[in-house]
C-alpha cells in the first residue's frame, strides 16, 4: 500500500489557540491602545512570516502555497489600519498638548 500524504491545509481549526478579546462592557479602548494592539499582532505574524517551520511548510508544499500571499495580504491590510489608526492618535496628542 502507498504512502498517503497529509491533505493540504484547507481550513480553520482554532480550537488549540487562546484567543484573548477585549471586553467591551469593561471599558472601551483608546485609540493608543487599539493602536498597541494591532503593533502586537503585526509583530506576531510577521514572526510567523519568517518562521523556518512556516517557511519549510510552504516550501514542501505541505500547506496550499498561496497561504504566503494570504500572510503577506494580512500584515500588508493590518499595516494600513495601523496607518489609520496612528493618524488619529497624533491628532488627539495634538490636541492634548495644545491644552
Amino acid at each position: 500500500m502507498g504512502r498517503i500524504d497529509p491533505p493540504v491545509w484547507q481550513g480553520a481549526n482554532l480550537n488549540f489557540i487562546q484567543i484573548e478579546h477585549h471586553n467591551s462592557s469593561d471599558k472601551s479602548m483608546e485609540p493608543i491602545e487599539i493602536l498597541k494592539e494591532f503593533n502586537s499582532c503585526y509583530q506576531k505574524i510577521q514572526a510567523i512570516a519568517q518562521d523556518e517551520n512556516w517557511l519549510l511548510l510552504i516550501a514542501e508544499k505541505k500547506i496550499d502555497p498561496e497561504a504566503a500571499t494570504h500572510l503577506g495580504d494580512v500584515l500588508h491590510y493590518l499595516d494600513q489600519a495601523m496607518g489609520c489608526v496612528e493618524k488619529v492618535v497624533e491628532i488627539k496628542f495634538n490636541q492634548e498638548t495644545k491644552s
